[in-house]
Parts: structure tokens; sequence; C-alpha cells
């Protein structure tokens, strides 16, 4: 019930932003429509949420950085607009590609650093540290904390709603875009 609730919720964000995934992801060349994260490929590109490279092509293998998870966190949101230069972390300057959406995310409680002022902008988001971005951004921290905090109330929260079913990674390990984009059209269907 409150995975719909939130659901409903980001869809009212996203200006009623309406997708029906029920087919295989074309859009992409290295995307095969019948590989079982296709539909959610699909899903994050026509929602502006996740896109390809210059040359076309989706990447699904490829791991995404803790600066590109900000900025997929900040587009699914719908609050990656009228961004404004953050000087919250020392590595990620204010002319870093990704520094308003990782300041952006940062004053929403979504993201945090590593300590020091450091926030790790080029390295690979961890299983772990996406999944716990997305149950943030969907106001799901207090009920994580009570099931035992970073990470493992943040993962058995988003198991509990289906949000990790369809998922390769595992705790500790870096997570691929394909994975990113399941997680996040479960979120959303």
């Amino acid at each position: 019930m409150m995975r719909k609730i939130r659901c409903i919720l980001l869809l009212l964000l996203m200006g009623g932003l309406l997708i029906c995934p029920a087919f295989a992801a074309a859009s992409f060349p290295d995307v095969n429509g019948y590989e079982e994260f296709a539909v959610a490929v699909e899903y994050v590109n026509k929602a502006g949420i996740m896109f390809g490279d210059n040359n076309g092509n989706f990447n699904p293998y490829k791991t995404v950085t803790r600066a590109e998870m900000a900025t997929i966190v900040c587009r699914m949101l719908n609050v990656d607009r009228d961004l404004t230069a953050s000087t919250r972390f020392t590595d990620v300057p204010t002319g870093h590609w990704a520094n308003k959406y990782v300041g952006k995310a940062a004053s929403l409680g979504i993201v945090n650093g590593y300590g020091g002022g450091k926030f790790g902008p080029s390295d690979d988001v961890t299983y772990e540290q996406a999944v716990t971005m997305v149950v943030r951004a969907f106001g799901g921290e207090p009920e994580a904390k009570e099931l035992g905090n970073y990470p493992d109330g943040y993962l058995a929260l988003a198991d509990k709603y289906n949000l990790l079913e369809g998922v390769s990674a595992k705790k500790g390990e870096p997570l691929s875009r394909a994975d990113i984009a399941i997680i996040i059209y479960n979120c959303m269907s």
C-alpha cells in the first residue's frame, strides 16, 4: 500500500507522466527486447530518467557512478530543472558536470558524502548506496531506520516493497544501468 501511494505521488510530481511499458525495448540496439530488463530500460528512457550514449546505446552492463546516480534520482523526482551550483563537496567542484545534481540530491537528504567534505562522484555506486538513495527519495528513511538503518534497513524496506525483484547485483557490488532501470521501474509499476 505504501509503495502504491509513493508511486502515485511520484507520478503527480512528474506532471502526470504516464507511460504504459507493456512493450519490449526497441530504442537501443544493445538491449534485446527479450531481456528481463528491456521493459524497464524502455520505461526509464521514455520517462526521461535515463538515456543512451552518443552512439544510441544504453550500455546496460556498464556500472553507474555516484554522480550519475544522483542525477538519475533528481530526474526520477523531476527536480532536475533550475538547479544551482553547490559547494557542499570539495571533490565535486562547481565546474563538475554533475555538481548541481549532487548538490540538489544532498539538499533533499538523498545522498551523503564519505565525510571530510568528500562525495566520491567517480566511484561506482554500490547496490546498497543506490537502494538507499531510492528509498530516501520516496520518503522511506524513517521506516528503513526502524528496520536496521544503513544499509540493512534500506535493503529490507526495498525488498519489502519488491523494489529489488529482478535485480542481479548483491550487497557490496557496483550497480549496472540495467539494475538501476529495474529498481526504478519496480518503484513506478
